[in-house]
């Protein structure tokens, strides 16, 4: 029995050193930024060229699901993720498609 305080104590003594020097190393962070606050982080700004699925792609360019599906598998229409198994197409490589099938 007393052998199992003596280990439980120095076990206690081990966690109780790393939580001083847990709280050391706080401190010195703490005063290396000089009490500054840190500033939040800016806004993210929304993405100029957004990602579309291929029925948004099929409805812009005025061709069926199934075009835009042959489309990108022979190169002809860049795909520039998967998204949970989805083609995401850029909204710019949309609109360059699009006077080739709305004759624009």
């Amino acid at each position: 029995m007393n052998r199992l305080i003596d280990v439980i104590s120095a076990m206690l003594n081990t966690i109780i050193d790393i939580l001083r020097k847990i709280h050391e190393l706080l401190v010195r962070m703490e005063h290396s930024t000089n009490g500054a606050v840190a500033s939040p982080p800016a806004p993210q700004q929304p993405d100029p060229d957004p990602l579309h699925g291929a029925k948004y792609a099929a409805d812009r360019t005025g061709v069926g699901e199934r075009t835009i599906y042959r489309l990108t598998q022979r190169g002809m229409s860049p795909v520039h993720s998967y998204i949970r198994g989805t083609r995401q197409v850029r909204h710019s490589d949309i609109q360059r498609c699009r006077p080739c099938y709305r004759g624009e």
